[in-house]
């Protein structure tokens, strides 16, 4: 049996020293688990880095084999088409058959129209061009020659921010068939006296093309008779945009919208 004075001595013990053990195991308990967390957080990062790495070597991989077949298409096939223009020309000029002349200029149009076909396609396949920047000045050159060979008066505007902001090859596509499709509409049936593209680009893509002097169309008309309007929308939902049609007595205004992610990079092109 315990004296009075050891009965003392445990009840101090169990009243001082068990609580100030029990907090060190407790807190040797949260620092043990907060260990395992952190270490168990470490490995969750270290796997989504090697994830995220994954991704982009693909994505890099992948980029690389776009530009070398773009590459590859235009030093072979582009050059070969480019010769068989050239060639084709020759004959016409060094025969007096006109059957062999209608053949050949036949020939030498189609030989034209892959070449700037081909031409689109590349690039499209040019991880380069990935961004508003090229969309964007590609479709300045082309509306540029397109409606000068026909000699219609045009301009050209853009404003906002994020020219280096990514858009895909095949979206930069689309976007290009579309407005080439409109342009080939409008040129065709509206006679039109001047055609103006606006290009804003403020936490969106906004492309106007509108007529100066034309006489626009029936929307529900046009998408009766023909697959262009179509088409159009096809490819306008295939890339999350979309697209309006506005009769002003001006002409047809046509919009094509697209939501994008735009950065603070400021770019006035005017031609």
């Amino acid at each position: 049996m315990y004296d009075k004075t050891e009965q003392i001595e445990l009840l101090y013990l169990a009243t001082f020293i068990m609580p100030i053990l029990l907090v060190v195991l407790l807190v040797w308990f949260l620092l043990a688990y907060q260990r395992k967390k952190n270490q168990y957080e470490i490995e969750k990062k270290d796997a989504l880095l090697r994830e995220q790495s994954l991704i982009i070597d693909n994505q890099k991989a992948i980029e690389n084999e776009r530009n070398r077949i773009a590459a590859e298409m235009h030093d072979d096939l582009g050059s070969g088409l480019t010769v068989m223009k050239f060639l084709s020309e020759k004959i016409v000029k060094s025969t007096q058959d006109e059957k062999i002349k209608d053949d050949v200029n036949k020939i030498a149009k189609y030989s034209t129209t892959m070449v700037e076909n081909m031409s689109e396609i590349i690039w499209a396949m040019n991880s380069r061009y990935d961004n508003l920047e090229g969309l964007i000045g590609y479709l300045r050159r082309f509306s540029t020659e397109f409606l000068e060979d026909r000699n219609i008066d045009h301009s050209f505007y853009c404003e906002g921010n994020g020219l280096q902001v990514p858009i895909s090859g095949e979206k930069r596509r689309n976007i290009f068939l579309v407005v080439k499709e409109i342009l080939n509409n409008t040129v065709k049936y509206s006679d039109a006296q001047k055609i103006c593209i606006q290009i804003n680009t403020d936490n969106y893509l906004e492309i106007l093309i509108s007529e100066v002097g034309g006489k626009g169309f029936e929307l529900e008309e046009k998408l009766q008779k023909g697959n262009g309007l179509f088409n159009i929308q096809k490819r306008i939902s295939t890339i999350g945009a979309n697209i309006t049609y506005n009769n002003t007595p001006e002409g047809m205004n046509t919009i094509i919208h697209m939501p994008m992610n735009i950065k603070n990079q400021e770019l006035p092109v005017k031609i």
